[in-house]
């Protein structure tokens, strides 16, 4: 095929048994194949700059894990009230709400390893901040919630930098198993971070875990350094956006409301951090007060949800060319409603260990929920709006800790068992709207975009000196414009 030829993806008809011919190596492509691949998951690791980034990325997870603990027992044993941590959760999630936006436009007007550089330096900062208030016991309920705000703003205005660099290191056919090995490299921190943090706080005090912290999240900037500037603001990705930062945004936003599937995986993304994730926020008190354990007990039960987080991502890294993925992120939807339900239900008959049965299927599913999701945003959105559309899904991750406050408060008043309950009931009704709604995407095969990618493509963008010799230029909001527009097969729910 000559580089100037459109690339057709031929229409699904009646007895094709595979999906439509994809990009090369994709569904229906030259390989033949869309059995998951663990090998070329892994092949993002031959990239240098990638292996900083990930390794970087695993100090940085540990330090927000143990963070999320010692935040969570803090605010229990200074107030021993659900509603206390709920409100704590709502101090880091306020200005996710308010700068998340606002990060994604930086993300994609400045250099990204150092804006992720900054981001991790000020996490250190508030580490050693708590740790010398716990340790000098002038800690307050107040001060944790306004060391909240303030960490909450630097993240917002910071993280949505990371994963796109992140994916742009590596380029547009690797995507998925970059995004999907960053978050086996969380989940992979799940799996001993809690563990070990609840031993640190029980045999040496939330201080040290404090201070344990702030040091992890400085190996993570000494690492950093090692990335060289430039990747993720200029060349194979196009150049970054110019003019007023605010219209930029706005541009974002419309680009995600105008996409149907940017859309429709956002509110997906919704419904599970609203009402499915905030049980973790319940987690510290409900171990303690219900099943009357400690706080190694607390950390445990974390390190098992972790383990679950860690096989669900890593089986999601495996699935980059698989067909099937809103139904797997369905499916993933419905079980994790399950085990909420089996939360209430298994630490009633069995205790604390009924309790580690349902938070192994809880990590597992949830997380193969949200990494499926991330990476199917990242493959649907243009390169040039990576950062503003991670922000938009950054900024679901902010209805968590909002939504944890006013459970928490109900947890207070009918229990937290109870309260489990009801978010497994809402989270199975959303699956259900989601199945009745759009059928026809969640269970057909996902035909692969035609996306040609390289420097001349983004060259060949309106503003960018004209068309390249491998495409034609897209509009604003990212399809094809004019006669020589790259085709792309029907997109079943699009």
């Amino acid at each position: 095929m000559s580089s100037g030829q459109a690339r057709t993806a031929p229409p699904a008809g009646p007895g094709r048994s595979g999906p439509p011919l994809g990009r090369p190596g994709g569904p229906g492509g030259p390989s033949g194949s869309a059995r998951p691949s663990f090998r070329k998951a892994t092949g993002v690791f031959r990239n240098r700059h990638y292996r900083y980034l990930w390794t970087s990325s695993l100090f940085s997870f540990t330090g927000m894990q143990m963070q999320m603990i010692a935040r969570a027992l803090l605010a229990w044993e200074l107030t021993h009230s659900f509603g206390a941590v709920g409100a704590v959760s709502l101090s880091f999630g306020l200005p996710m709400l308010f700068f998340a936006l606002i990060g994604g436009g930086l993300a994609d007007r400045l250099e990204k390893r150092n804006l992720t550089l900054a981001t991790q330096t000020s996490s250190a900062f508030f580490g050693l901040l708590l740790a010398l208030l716990v340790t000098t016991d002038t800690i307050t309920i107040e001060y944790l919630f306004i060391i909240g705000l303030f960490s909450g703003t630097v993240q917002a205005l910071g993280m949505p930098a990371r994963t796109p660099l992140m994916a742009e290191v590596v380029g547009q056919d690797q995507v998925m198993s970059a995004i999907a090995m960053s978050n086996a490299a969380m989940n992979a921190t799940r799996l001993a971070g809690p563990a070990l943090a609840g031993a640190m706080a029980g045999v040496w005090g939330l201080e040290v875990l404090y201070f344990t912290q702030a040091g992890f999240n400085i190996l993570s900037c000494m690492v950093l350094l090692m990335v060289p500037t430039g990747l993720g603001s200029s060349g194979a990705f196009g150049r970054p956006p110019r003019g007023n930062m605010f219209a930029e945004i706005a541009e974002g936003l419309r680009y995600a409301a105008t996409h149907p599937r940017l859309r429709m995986l956002i509110a997906m993304m919704f419904a599970i951090t609203f009402f499915a994730m905030p049980h973790q926020m319940l987690l510290a008190g409900f171990v303690q007060e219900d099943l009357g354990k400690g706080r190694g007990a607390y950390g445990i039960m974390q390190s098992v949800s972790g383990a679950g987080a860690l096989i669900g991502s890593l089986g999601i890294a495996t699935l980059s060319d698989f067909d099937r993925k809103p139904l797997v992120q369905w499916l993933s939807g419905v079980m994790g409603g399950v085990g909420l339900l089996l939360l209430a239900a298994g630490t009633a008959a069995f205790g604390y260990w009924g309790g580690i049965g349902a938070i192994a299927v809880l990590g597992f599913t949830l997380t193969a929920y949200q990494t499926i999701n991330s990476t199917m945003l990242m493959d649907e959105a243009q390169p040039e709006y990576y950062g503003r559309v991670m922000s938009i899904s950054m900024l679901t991750f902010s209805s968590m800790p909002l939504m944890a406050y006013p459970l928490g408060i109900l947890a207070d008043r009918i229990g937290a068992r109870e309260t489990f309950v009801g978010e497994g009931i809402l989270v199975l009704g959303l699956m259900g709207i989601v199945a009745l709604v759009n059928a026809r995407y969640t269970f057909s095969r996902l035909p692969a975009s035609v996306r040609p990618v390289g420097p001349a493509h983004w060259a060949s963008r309106p503003g960018a000196g004209g068309p390249g010799p491998e495409t034609a230029p897209r509009s604003s909001v990212g399809e094809p414009v004019g006669a020589e527009a790259v085709r792309t097969a029907p997109r079943p729910g699009a």
